[in-house]
């Protein structure tokens, strides 16, 4: 028993220090644990006043951006609104401008398409004048004397000229002749070819033109080449390029002109040959102004050969008065010694004799 109590007090006792020893590390912790909380408190109540210091300056800097970019976008979009009506003007001025210029092109196009529908049908009514062949004889001789008027001097040309018997559409006066050009060409039935329908009937009107032209060259070979009167070939106006095409095809059509001395020209090749013509007609005009200048020059050396001869005479004359001045010249200076011998009296020392031997005799 006591050894239990011995033992039950010593573990009471044991048990009493380490609860001891327990509760003073716990009274210890507990005021560690109090310190530590007072410090987080402290600290927490910083970062609080921290955060509440940034949520400020936040709320400021938040403002004044606010404020910043409120200003900036009215100035931006009040901008933008001018800028947006200024565009908008100018856009609806220039449609408007456009519109004006497109309505003006409009009706310039159509009045250059009314101008075109009526060329048109006076084209068509020239076409059809055309087919008259006394109306399209007369329209070469216009086209065709004012080919001639264009390039060569009045005096080298005339139109309807006589030629024997007859009269020719234009007649071209060369030195060597006269060139006759024949201006009435066949074409009714070359105008029906174009128009035929089937190879046949073109065929046959072609060949019909082909002697059509055949017989109009032996009729300007007949009527117009007549050597001197003329020159030994006349041309055969050909109103159209493309019937001359057409001809000059032809090697028979064609080698029978030339036989014929007829040669076939069309608008083109006329003018050539007229150029031809005139740059002649220049050339002899220089010639003839170039013989006129040595008749004048040679006129001019006969004309100063007279004059020299005069000059030569005057020269002469003018030297036979100098001499005979000269002698009264001696004769003045003598006669004036005597007198200055007859004031100091030396008479006979300076008396000399008044003329010379050779004017004495």
């Amino acid at each position: 028993m006591p050894i239990s109590v011995l033992s039950i007090a010593v573990a009471a006792l044991i048990l009493g220090a380490a609860g001891g020893a327990l509760a003073a590390r716990a009274l210890k912790a507990s005021r560690r644990n109090a310190a530590e909380t007072a410090a987080m408190d402290n600290l927490l109540q910083q970062v609080d006043r921290t955060s509440q210091s940034l949520n400020a300056r936040l709320d400021a800097v938040s403002g004044e951006m606010n404020r910043t970019f409120a200003h900036a976008l009215q100035q931006a979009t009040q901008s933008l609104t001018g800028s947006i009506g200024t565009v908008r003007e100018e856009t609806r001025a220039a449609i408007q401008e456009k519109f004006v210029q497109v309505t003006e092109r409009l009706g310039d196009l159509k009045a250059t398409n009314e101008r075109i529908m009526e060329f048109s049908r006076s084209l068509d009514e020239f076409q059809r004048m055309l087919q008259s062949p006394k109306l399209r004889g007369d329209f070469g001789e216009f086209t065709l004397e004012q080919m001639l008027k264009d390039l060569l001097p009045a005096e080298h040309w005339e139109s309807q000229a006589p030629i024997g018997s007859a009269r020719v559409d234009a007649l071209v006066h060369t030195p060597h002749g006269a060139l006759c050009i024949d201006c009435k060409f066949p074409l009714d039935n070359f105008r029906r070819a174009l128009a035929a329908a089937e190879p046949a009937a073109r065929d046959a009107a072609m060949k019909l033109f082909y002697s059509d032209v055949r017989g109009r060259i032996d009729e300007i070979a007949d009527r117009y080449v007549s050597p001197p009167l003329t020159l030994e070939m006349a041309f055969m106006f050909v109103p159209a390029e493309n019937v001359y095409y057409e001809l000059i095809g032809r090697a028979d059509l064609m080698t029978y002109g030339r036989e014929r001395k007829v040669v076939l020209v069309s608008p083109n090749t006329m003018y050539a040959y007229i150029q031809v013509l005139a740059v002649g007609f220049r050339g002899m005009k220089i010639q003839d102004e170039a013989r006129r200048v040595q008749e004048i020059l040679a006129d001019l050396g006969t004309r100063f050969g007279k004059f020299q001869d005069h000059f030569n005479m005057i020269g002469k004359h003018l030297e036979n008065a100098k001499s005979q001045f000269d002698r009264a010249l001696r004769d003045v200076e003598r006669f004036e010694a005597t007198l200055d011998g007859m004031k100091i009296g030396r008479l006979e020392e300076v008396q000399q004799p008044l003329l010379e031997p050779h004017d004495r005799m």
